[in-house]
C-alpha cells in the first residue's frame, strides 16, 4: 500500500445517487413475496367464505318466510266465502292472487306495507327477492284441491301469496359476517407480518452461513469449504457450485505459493554470488572513481532485488503454514534500539530522519513480551519501510513504544506524514498484490506480510489516519492474571 497515492473517487453508491431506482433485497424480496402470497390467498379465502355465508344466510331466512308463507296459504279459503289470514308477525306484509284458467289474475288482498311493483314478484318455487328494504317469497296451490270437502260451486283456479319481511336482520348479520372477515383478514396480515420474517431467516440461513464463512476466509490462512446445506434446491447447487470454486482457487494460491518459494529459493544464491563479485570488484583501488560509482549502484539494486526474493520466501512459507513462531522473551524497547540503529543509515539517504521514544515510566518486565523476535523484526522492517518510502517527501518518521495500559498490553507504533489523506484505500492496507497506485515501486506485499505475521504472532495489527499522518500500531493483549 502506499500511502502517498490520492484515493480514487468512489464509483457506486446505493443511497444518494440521484435517479438510481429503488432495488429490494433478497430478504426484502421474499417478504414482499410471502406478504403478497399470503394476503391474496386471505383476502380470495375470505371472499369466497363471504359469499358462501351470504348465500347461506338468505336461503336460511327465505326457507324461514316460505314456511310461515305456506301456514298462512293453506288456512285462505274461497268457499263459500274468501277466508284470509293475516301475518303474526312483526313488519311482515302479504299479498294474495287469484288466478282462473282463461282469465287475468285478480289480486284478493294487498297489505299496506307490501312492497309495490309487481313486475319485481318473484313466482312461486323461485328463490327469495330483495325489494327495497324487504325481502319477498311466493308460495301458490290450487284454490279448491279436489277432495271430500271440496263443494262443486267452489272456485277452480290458483292462488298465489306473496309474503315480505323487513330485510334489516339479514343486513345486519351480513354486516357483522363483514366485520368478522375482515378482523380476520387484518389479523392474517398481522400474522404474516410477524411469521415473515421467520420464514425469510429460515429460508435465508444458508445463504447466511455461506456469507459467514466467505468473511472467514479473509481472515483465514486457508480456503476452507463453504457449509453445504442438505436441502435438494438451487441453494445446496449454489454451495456445491462456490466450494468447487473455491478449491479450484484453493489449488491455485497453493501452486502460486510454491512457484514463489522455488523460484525464491532457487535466486538466492546467484545473487548472493553476484553481489560477493560486486563487493569484492568493488574493493579494488585501481578502480576508477565512475567504475566504483557504478559498481555501488549496482550492488544496491542487487541488496534490493535480494530483499525482494527475501519477500517472494516469505509469501510462499506463509501461504504454506511453515513458518512456526519461535516465542521467547524479546524486551521490546532493546528490539526498538537495534533496529533503528540498523534502518538509520536508509533513512539518512532517503532524505528523512528517523525518531524513536520509549517509555520513561515503563519496567523492563513490563516491555517484555513472549514472541518470535525475528518475525517481529521483518514485520516491523515492513511498517518502517512503507514509512519510508511513500510518507511525504521529507517528512520525519517515528518510531514509538507505549507501556501496558487498563486491560491492554505494549504497543509499538509507525507514524508518518502523509502526502494525500487515504481515505477510503485505509481498509486495503493489508490486501495481498493490493497497489493504489500501480507505478509506484514495489509489489503491494510489505503490509500484507506484515499483517499475516501479526496474526501469527498473535497481536492486533491496525492502521488509522490521525489527521495528516498514517499511525501503524503493533498492539499485544494485556498478560494474564497467571
Amino acid at each position: 500500500m502506499r500511502s502517498d497515492t490520492p484515493p480514487s473517487p468512489p464509483t457506486s453508491s446505493t443511497s444518494s445517487a440521484p435517479g438510481r431506482r429503488f432495488r429490494l433485497g433478497l430478504r426484502g424480496q421474499l417478504l414482499l413475496v410471502f406478504g403478497l402470497v399470503f394476503g391474496l390467498a386471505a383476502l380470495a379465502a375470505g371472499g369466497y367464505q363471504y359469499r358462501s355465508l351470504a348465500r347461506l344466510l338468505a336461503r336460511t331466512d327465505d326457507a324461514q318466510l316460505r314456511t310461515r308463507a305456506t301456514r298462512l296459504l293453506d288456512r285462505v279459503s274461497l268457499d263459500p266465502l274468501p277466508t284470509l289470514p293475516l301475518p303474526d308477525q312483526l313488519g311482515e306484509a302479504m299479498r294474495l292472487d287469484f288466478e282462473e284458467p282463461g282469465r287475468p289474475a285478480r289480486e284478493l288482498f294487498r297489505s299496506a306495507q307490501f312492497p309495490a311493483g309487481a313486475p319485481g314478484l318473484p313466482r312461486p318455487g323461485a328463490p327469495g327477492a330483495a325489494l327495497g328494504p324487504r325481502r319477498v317469497v311466493a308460495v301458490g296451490r290450487a284454490a279448491a284441491p279436489p277432495g271430500p270437502g271440496a263443494s262443486e260451486a267452489a272456485p277452480t283456479g290458483r292462488l298465489t301469496l306473496w309474503l315480505a319481511h323487513p330485510a334489516a336482520p339479514l343486513a345486519r348479520d351480513l354486516a357483522r359476517l363483514r366485520r368478522t372477515l375482515w378482523l380476520g383478514l387484518l389479523g392474517s396480515a398481522a400474522l404474516a407480518a410477524l411469521l415473515a420474517p421467520a420464514v425469510a431467516a429460515v429460508a435465508l440461513r444458508p445463504l447466511r452461513r455461506m456469507a459467514a464463512q466467505a468473511r472467514r476466509i479473509q481472515q483465514a490462512q486457508d480456503i476452507a469449504p463453504l457449509p453445504v446445506p442438505n436441502t435438494g434446491d438451487e441453494v445446496q447447487e449454489l454451495a456445491e457450485t462456490l466450494n468447487q470454486l473455491l478449491g479450484r482457487l484453493q489449488g491455485q494460491a497453493t501452486a502460486q505459493a510454491n512457484f514463489l518459494a522455488a523460484a525464491a529459493h532457487e535466486l538466492r544464491t546467484p545473487l548472493a554470488t553476484l553481489q560477493t563479485g560486486l563487493d569484492v570488484s568493488g574493493r579494488d583501488p585501481n578502480l576508477p572513481a565512475a567504475t566504483r560509482a557504478a559498481l555501488a549502484g549496482h550492488d544496491a539494486e542487487l541488496a534490493r532485488l535480494g530483499r525482494l526474493v527475501d519477500d517472494f520466501l516469505l509469501v510462499g512459507r506463509l501461504g504454506a503454514g511453515a513458518l512456526p513462531a519461535a516465542r521467547r522473551p524479546v524486551a521490546l524497547d532493546e528490539l526498538l534500539l537495534a533496529l533503528a540503529d540498523r534502518e538509520l543509515p536508509r533513512f539518512r539517504a532517503a532524505g528523512r530522519t528517523l525518531t524513536i521514544e520509549l517509555p520513561e515510566h515503563a519496567t523492563t518486565a513490563e516491555l517484555t513480551v513472549g514472541t518470535d523476535p525475528d518475525q517481529l523484526t521483518t514485520m516491523l522492517l515492513n511498517l518502517l519501510d512503507n514509512a519510508r518510502k511513500h510518507g511525504a517527501p521529507g517528512a520525519p518518521v517515528a518510531l514509538r513504544l507505549a507501556g501496558p495500559a487498563a486491560g491492554a498490553g505494549p504497543t509499538i507504533g509507525v507514524a508518518n506524514a502523509l502526502a494525500v489523506p487515504l481515505g477510503p484505500h485505509l481498509a486495503h492496507l493489508t490486501a495481498a498484490w493490493y497497489q493504489a497506485d500501480p507505478l509506484a515501486p514495489g509489489t503491494g506485499l510489505g503490509l500484507w506480510i506484515a499483517g499475516r505475521l501479526a496474526q501469527g504472532l498473535g497481536v492486533r495489527l491496525g492502521f488509522e489516519e490521525v489527521g495528516p499522518q498514517l499511525c501503524a500500531t503493533v498492539a499485544w493483549p494485556a498478560p494474564s492474571p497467571a
